[in-house]
């Protein structure tokens, strides 16, 4: 059953040695907002507690996120700007807790990402030590489009996945990538059908979960 502890946006759950964080606002294309936050960061602290074999990160609905929840923002704004500043700055507290809580558990993070993948989604997504991708799947960055720079990591880890240049390129230019764009480049490991997703991702983590943990995680460490 879903952990309680952590609302109705975030579902914590374990299953023998695999444990699955799974993003709930599909109404909202699993947009972030401080209630997402806040999960986000107190699975990963409960995970960190009690490490799993395997962690799964997935989504409900048809997108994985598409980044901040920018009309929740721009409602606070309306109402003011102290309020607004503070509930982003608690957000963005949240969210580097947890991205770098994903970096430091011990064992195997999977992610399972479709649709769309945009904004702190992908800085998500490249927190995942393996990430799976559905054919549908669109990454983009989208920080630049909005006037803003990158968070949640994603300055770190897209330089040490696609390269300096292609960084840039990616950050400057905001291209959106199809999977196998993504692929091509190494920000995705495996795209799959859309349609098989959870049931690759669940064999990937089978798979993993029946591996050497001491060696997993020495290998993590490591690279």
């Amino acid at each position: 059953m879903p952990d309680p502890i952590h609302g109705d946006c975030v579902r914590l759950e374990r299953e023998g040695g695999l444990a699955f964080i799974t993003l709930d606002r599909p109404q909202a294309r699993n947009a972030l907002d401080l209630a997402m936050g806040l999960g986000l960061r107190d699975a990963v602290r409960e995970l960190a507690a009690a490490p799993p074999r395997v962690l799964v990160l997935r989504s409900s609905g048809a997108h994985f996120m598409v980044g901040g929840d920018v009309r929740r923002f721009d409602a606070l704004l309306g109402e003011s700007q102290v309020a607004c500043t503070d509930e982003i700055g608690r957000l963005i507290d949240a969210v580097h807790e947890a991205v770098t809580g994903l970096t430091r558990l011990p064992c195997p993070v999977l992610g399972l990402a479709g649709g769309s993948v945009a904004g702190f989604g992908l800085a998500l997504a490249m927190a995942c030590d393996l990430l799976v991708a559905a054919d549908d799947a669109r990454l983009v960055l989208a920080y630049g489009a909005i006037g803003a720079t990158p968070d949640g990591g994603a300055s770190w880890q897209l330089p040490r996945r696609v390269g300096l240049q292609r960084a840039l390129a990616i950050a400057l230019l905001d291209p959106q990538l199809d999977a196998a764009q993504a692929r091509e480049i190494g920000l995705v490991a495996e795209v799959v059908p859309a349609a098989q997703l959870a049931e690759a991702g669940l064999a990937l983590a089978r798979r993993l979960a029946a591996g050497p943990a001491a060696a997993q995680a020495g290998i993590k460490r490591l690279l």
